[in-house]
């Protein structure tokens, strides 16, 4: 009988390197496509029912995605922080309702809101499209 002394093949292995490479790819990928922003909270109070008078109703109607606001005939930015204050100094006792034109962005309602907080308005509330 003959013995077959001849080593086997030896199996080939299946090397990792190159999957290990592309999982670092993607993860690099995903690190420096997404975007990390700071989420802000804004406070809303339902209005209390022991209050005796009941404050006037200004409406504030937000007419572009670039802050742009309508109010009692008044035209006036955002960005504009000169007219902004007067704006807010003279409703700052009244509660403002927000009203937005078609095709605003909740985050540009958001900033209204968050800068009419800023500005020390106590009482906001939100009536949605026209």
């Amino acid at each position: 009988m003959l013995l077959n002394i001849e080593q086997g093949r030896r199996k080939n292995m299946i090397s990792l390197t190159p999957l290990i490479d592309v999982v670092f790819i993607l993860l690099l990928f995903f690190m420096l496509t997404s975007t990390f922003s700071r989420w802000h909270q804004i406070q809303l109070q339902t209005p209390a029912s022991s209050e005796s008078q009941t404050p006037d109703l200004i409406l504030v109607t937000i007419g572009s995605n670039q802050g742009e606001l309508h109010v009692e005939n008044q035209t006036t930015l955002i960005s504009n922080s000169v007219e902004f204050q007067r704006l807010v100094q003279k409703y700052l006792e009244s509660t403002l309702v927000l009203s937005a034109e078609k095709g605003i962005t909740v985050q540009t309602i958001v900033n209204v809101m968050d800068a009419f907080k800023q500005a020390g308005v106590k009482r906001i509330s939100f009536s949605g499209t026209q």
